[in-house]
């Protein structure tokens, strides 16, 4: 927290600025003081609304705001999970927006998957990821993004 503070008193500048000011950042300005505000770059696939926002976010943090319990958990799971491979970003998961429907028929078979916030939900119980439903469907080990065809096999990485 000393870090954020720190970081906080030498972008002063930036601080006391409205949200409406964070859009007046040029893009390269607005990549730059995230990198410095969040401690590493943003992912070349975040969009300048996105940035916006979460730098707003972090000043409201460093000057006591902040996330609820489960939010910080979520967040914490989604940097660890882009500290461990940023590439995972560009595999189309971010497309799924919770409250999304997934609809396979499997070998005459109607599936429903509903996306959630922290998984996926099928047939009444949650799943983490969409291959371990696909291999509860199948009988085998498979991609669920190749399976619910949201992914053609061999595309990504």
């Amino acid at each position: 927290m000393d870090t954020w503070r720190h970081l906080y008193m030498e972008n002063s500048q930036i601080n006391q600025r409205s949200d409406n000011s964070i859009a007046q950042l040029s893009l390269a300005e607005l990549r730059q003081k995230w990198t410095e505000f969040w401690g590493m770059e943003p992912h070349a696939r975040i969009g300048r609304g996105l940035l916006e926002k979460s730098l707003a976010f972090k000043l409201r943090e460093v000057n006591g705001g902040g996330l609820s319990a489960e939010q910080q958990r979520r967040l914490d799971h989604l940097i660890t999970t882009y500290k461990r491979n940023p590439k995972n970003f560009n595999e189309g998961s971010s497309e799924l927006k919770p409250g999304v429907r997934l609809v396979k028929n499997y070998k005459g078979e109607h599936h429903s998957v509903l996306v959630c916030m922290d998984g996926f939900e099928y047939r009444d119980k949650h799943y983490g990821s969409l291959s371990e439903i696909a291999t509860l469907i199948t009988g085998t080990r498979w991609n669920g993004w190749v399976f619910f065809g949201l992914k053609k096999r061999g595309a990504g990485s």
